[in-house]
């Protein structure tokens, strides 16, 4: 078995890089261009456990089944997702991002300026809360582990390296 945490950890720093760019971009971004900042976090979330895939694959010049595949992309994802969770949290304490309440804070008054009654912007509120601290980051984790998962399960498939022969069967 070849030796995975080099292409995993080169995934993380994709994931890692564009996940705190659009970050910055969703904090300052109003309008139609939170739908672009819709996008560019799928975008990042693709990206990741597809490098992690990609690096394994070229490096070793192996074709690897969907379930490695898939196990390369939750932890590449999963691990960048980590640290740039505590990225943000250091520019948080260093008063370069905005703090979790100051962030609320924005969502409430965007959604004034929607129109939403007062009770989906309660709704709303509640929901937002509940996904953060510890219970949140973890449902975050579960939620970006499948979506990694799936991203490096499809990049097994277009990822293929070497013969058929040089495949590898399990993780």
């Amino acid at each position: 078995m070849q030796p995975k945490v080099p292409s995993i950890a080169l995934g993380a720093a994709v994931y890692t890089v564009l996940a705190l760019i659009v970050g910055f971009f969703a904090l300052n971004a109003s309008g139609s261009a939170q739908y672009l900042t819709s996008v560019l976090c799928c975008l990042a979330a693709i990206s990741g456990p597809a490098v992690a895939v990609w690096h394994y694959t070229s490096t070793h010049d192996l074709t690897i089944p969907a379930g490695t595949g898939a196990g390369l992309g939750a932890a590449a994802i999963v691990a960048g997702g980590l640290v740039s969770l505590a990225i943000t949290k250091a520019l948080q304490m260093a008063n370069v991002y905005p703090s979790d309440a100051e962030i609320m804070d924005r969502q409430r008054d965007q959604l004034i300026a929607q129109g939403l009654e007062p009770e989906m912007i309660e709704q709303s509120m509640k929901m937002g809360e509940m996904m953060q601290g510890v219970g949140g980051a973890l449902i975050n984790i579960v939620i970006a582990a499948l979506i990694g998962a799936i991203a490096g399960a499809i990049a097994a498939s277009v990822f293929k390296r070497g013969s058929a022969g040089d495949s590898l069967d399990s993780m």
